[in-house]
């Protein structure tokens, strides 16, 4: 009895190991990324900490940031880790800082781990007419936000004092170039996005972005995007074209911003249908707030508006529904009568 408890003993202790094992190497990744990550932004934030003010060490980063950032759709070493599981992936922050390649949002988490033991920085969100975007905005002590694009390639200034994208906005909408408040930082920086930002919307992550969509309605019936082919690219490409964004293929909460869409009609008195034909079918459960009560005909949502109704608002803050679902073709048709 007392050999069989021994040996009992013996396995458990041995499974004990030999699991302690596994969890630490599992574990591992996690704890290089971070061990890592902190030295080499310890040594990157040294150099840019020495410059004088806030702002000669935000415009140093700016500069920085500008050449080291890439964008690419490539998974390298470190953004192959986002694949373990969710205990042992390691944090988003020093992962994007690390790798130097990806997406605008990527570039922002880069950028908050680097800069956010110093300074309060926030995603900011633009959505032009073609497009859609992510930079960073940046508190000084003083409470006023600046904005930075590196990954773009601008800073933006005016008499020694960097602006916040308010107030560069405000400037291109009253007439002034934009070579007259930009910092170039890097000789590719894109300039046809930022001649577009009067037109476009734009908040912090903590904002609701309110995006007004005015159909193409104002000398025709009906208006489309898309065909019905089960992908939505084609109503991006349409919406685009139409300069409602980019971002016009998909109803829901598709990225962390809070967006509300208000698709707006012209103010002719006359009623109108608009159809979203989904690439799934829906459940009601699931769907985003509306300010008409859809009707859910399979895979389409179909709202009728009166000539008393101008807009139809999306509302998307509400975490808690199912995220999106993408727009297959959208129409827009006026009643005859």
């Amino acid at each position: 009895m007392n050999l069989d408890n021994k040996r009992s003993g013996r396995r458990w202790r041995v499974g004990l190991g030999v699991a302690a094992i596994v969890l630490a190497a599992l574990l591992l990744p996690r704890f290089l990324v971070d061990v890592y990550a902190d030295r080499q932004r310890e040594r990157l934030t040294g150099d840019i900490w020495e410059a004088g003010s806030e702002q000669e060490t935000i415009e140093r980063f700016a500069r920085w940031a500008a050449d080291y950032w890439h964008l690419s759709d490539d998974k390298d070493v470190w953004n192959r880790l986002r694949g373990l599981p969710k205990p042992f992936k390691p944090q988003k922050d020093p992962i994007s800082f690390l790798s130097a390649d990806g997406q605008c949002t990527e570039f922002v988490a880069a950028a908050r781990y680097v800069l956010g033991e110093r300074f309060k920085v926030v995603r900011h969100d633009i959505l032009s007419p073609n497009a859609g975007h992510s930079a960073i905005s940046i508190q000084l002590s003083d409470g006023r936000w600046v904005y930075l694009d590196p990954f773009y390639g601008w800073a933006f200034k005016s008499g020694g004092r960097l602006l916040g994208l308010d107030e560069v906005r405000a400037r291109l909408a009253a007439g002034e170039a934009l070579d007259t408040l930009a910092v170039r930082l890097k000789p590719d920086a894109n300039e046809k996005f930022y001649q577009a930002l009067p037109e476009s919307f734009e908040a912090k992550e903590f904002e609701a972005l309110d995006v007004r969509l005015r159909l193409p309605l104002e000398d025709r019936d009906r208006w489309s995007a898309g065909e019905l082919d089960g992908e939505w690219r084609d109503v991006q490409r349409d919406g685009q074209a139409s300069r409602l964004t980019s971002h016009f293929f998909y109803v829901g909460r598709r990225y962390p911003t809070k967006i509300r869409f208000h698709y707006e009609l012209p103010e002719n008195q006359r009623a109108y249908r608009l159809a979203f034909h989904l690439t799934e079918e829906p459940t009601p459960a699931e769907l985003p707030d509306f300010s008409v009560a859809p009707s859910i005909q399979g895979k389409t949502l179909v709202f009728e508006l009166a000539p008393d109704q101008r807009t139809l608002s999306v509302d998307t803050r509400d975490a808690s529904r199912r995220n999106w679902f993408a727009i297959d073709r959208f129409e827009a048709i006026a009643d005859p009568s």
